[in-house]
């Protein structure tokens, strides 16, 4: 399975973590550096845990790792 070739902010994702499978919203996708010193894309996920709001972030260049799938997109499409 490949990662997805776009990931959009608003996306319902689903992901494996450590913390078991992930299931939250895109809400950015920034720039910024990693352990590297390079500057990388992460994308910036909210989930609920606990009755709290937490957010994640996820280096793109490993989504694949993660086994990250966008499962809900919400699409506008203009009527003719």
């Amino acid at each position: 399975m490949s990662y997805p070739k776009s990931v959009l902010v608003g996306d319902r994702v689903r992901y494996e973590s450590a913390a078991g499978t992930i299931r939250g919203e895109v809400s950015d996708v920034v720039y910024d550096k990693n352990g590297c010193g390079d500057v990388v894309p992460w994308v910036v996920v909210r989930f609920i845990k606990n009755n709290r709001e937490v957010t994640a972030r996820l280096p793109r260049n490993f989504l694949e790792m993660f086994k990250f799938k966008v499962i809900f997109r919400d699409c506008y499409v203009e009527a003719a």
